[in-house]
């Protein structure tokens, strides 16, 4: 009895559960993106920066939204960055 109510709880869970959005992080400039902005597809916006041979998307603060990452490294040496910076 009490698996039979455990399945049908989750599978009643399973299907009014609304689609969840796509992670923020998924989405990431294009590498032969060569402009000085870009913006994601949540509507953050990035500004390019990084040392030579490096390139590494800095959010524009002002327009940071739940879910954003901090940043996103797209070209780096040195390990000195993770793929992309703590979710704002």
């Amino acid at each position: 009895m009490f698996k039979t109510l455990l399945k049908s709880t989750a599978l009643a869970a399973a299907i009014t559960l609304p689609a969840l959005p796509a992670v923020a992080s998924a989405a990431k400039p294009p590498l032969s993106h060569q402009g000085q902005w870009w913006t994601h597809p949540s509507g953050c916006e990035y500004s390019r920066a990084g040392r030579p041979g490096e390139t590494v998307w800095f959010l524009i603060i002002n327009t940071a939204r739940p879910g954003c990452p901090s940043y996103i490294a797209t070209e780096t040496w040195g390990g000195i960055y993770r793929a992309e910076g703590p979710k704002i």
